[in-house]
């Protein structure tokens, strides 16, 4: 999890030259001049073999300081990106954060039916491939840049939440269980 009370955690943005980060008060902001989409984008800690996290969720707060549409909606893209470049996976959600909201909390399902796209269909993911994806965590971003004005965003309480645990035992071959079985 990032807390963010004492600095950026580790946390970048995924266009320095267009939103430079800047840490707060438990939390971390960037602000832009224009109509850039920009992410702010996760560290190590939240890299890796996630796979705890299936069925748990992605949970932060998200809001804007201030914003200026100049007299536009949203600029269309994703959200939230989930990347595995081990598995060459990308899921990402759009919608998430609410147009004209100064502030909003969130609570992302980590499993396949919970609104995630697959990037390389445009179809939902299946259940394996969430499953790899979560196993090889690369990358985890959340969108900074909405809309066309200035803006100066921020996220807090960022965490990832496992999911209930599997008890399901282990598969082994037919050979082994004879071994184990027959002695």
């Amino acid at each position: 999890q990032s807390d963010f009370l004492w600095d950026a955690d580790g946390w970048t943005t995924s266009d320095p030259g267009k939103a430079e980060l800047v840490h707060g008060q438990k939390m971390i902001k960037a602000a832009d001049q224009g109509g850039d989409i920009w992410y702010f984008v996760a560290p190590e800690k939240f890299l890796g073999n996630k796979r705890a996290a299936y069925g748990g969720s992605l949970v932060f707060r998200h809001g804007f300081f201030e914003y200026d549409s100049d007299g536009q909606e949203m600029v269309d893209g994703y959200d939230v990106v989930l990347l595995s470049e081990t598995h060459d996976l990308e899921i990402r959600q759009k919608f998430v954060i609410p147009a004209w909201a100064f502030r909003s909390e969130h609570e992302l399902e980590l499993v396949e039916t919970a609104g995630w796209e697959l990037a390389s269909t445009g179809g939902v993911p299946s259940r394996p491939d969430m499953l790899r994806l979560l196993s090889a965590l690369s990358g985890v971003r959340i969108r900074g840049g909405y809309y066309a004005g200035h803006e100066d965003s921020y996220i807090t309480a960022v965490r990832l939440v496992a999911g209930p645990q599997d008890d399901t035992p282990p598969r082994t071959s037919l050979k082994a269980q004879h071994i184990v079985a027959g002695g």
